[in-house]
């Protein structure tokens, strides 16, 4: 990611925190600690561990705020070790159309 592409976490926290994502597409399978989500039957993803958790937590009914501290409480640390790769996460899954906010 060069310079100007770099993206401001705590501008994207404050903008998420509130908002509920919801995840959209449907889980195809897992391979090798790879997992698989469709949003139709052209458009196939291929996300890490830590990004399909995220994808499989976003119910729609919890904002990004509730699902750090769920984040927080499921692996036992800190608010502050979740918030970037939670926000990370998030932006990447929108950009792609694998979540919607609601």
């Amino acid at each position: 990611m060069s310079s100007g592409e770099e993206i401001d976490i705590r501008n994207l926290w404050e903008e998420y925190r509130n908002k509920k994502p919801f995840r959209q597409g449907y889980f195809i399978g897992e391979e090798s600690g790879k997992y698989y989500v469709a949003k139709n039957e052209e458009e196939v993803y291929e996300l890490s561990p830590l990004v399909y958790y995220i994808w499989l937590i976003s119910d729609g009914e919890h904002t990004l705020e509730q699902l750090a501290d769920q984040m927080c409480k499921d692996i036992n640390v800190e608010l502050d070790q979740v918030v970037e790769p939670l926000v990370l996460a998030i932006n990447s899954l929108n950009k792609v159309e694998l979540v919607k906010f609601v």
